[in-house]
């Protein structure tokens, strides 16, 4: 066990072999389980982050965003770096959904 904020914490090991104690499961679905729910929690987040920036210029592709850019009708900045990070979230979550299909 490892000490933590004054209190103890499991082991990743323990935690596993309790949870499928628990859980009437082995622990490698166990494992895999949690994996996939991590992979939805931060596709989740950043789908989230997308719409916050499609809600942000009244978008509802990255390309209308480019688009919007290149013709100002919004400003280049931050709309740039928002037209940015939507890129590489679409990025990361298709790398996610790609890792998750081969779990």
């Amino acid at each position: 066990m490892f000490v933590r904020d004054g209190g103890l914490m499991m082991t990743v090991q323990t935690l596993t072999l309790e949870l499928s104690n628990l859980m009437a499961m082995p622990e490698p679905v166990v494992i895999r389980k949690g994996m996939l729910a991590l992979i939805a929690k931060e596709v989740r987040l950043a789908e989230q982050e997308i719409a916050e920036i499609r809600e942000r210029y009244d978008v509802f592709s990255k390309e209308a965003l480019f688009q919007a850019i290149q013709t100002g009708v919004v400003p280049e900045h931050p709309a740039w770096e928002d037209y940015i990070v939507w890129k590489n979230k679409e990025a990361h979550i298709a790398e996610l959904r790609r890792m998750a299909e081969k779990a």
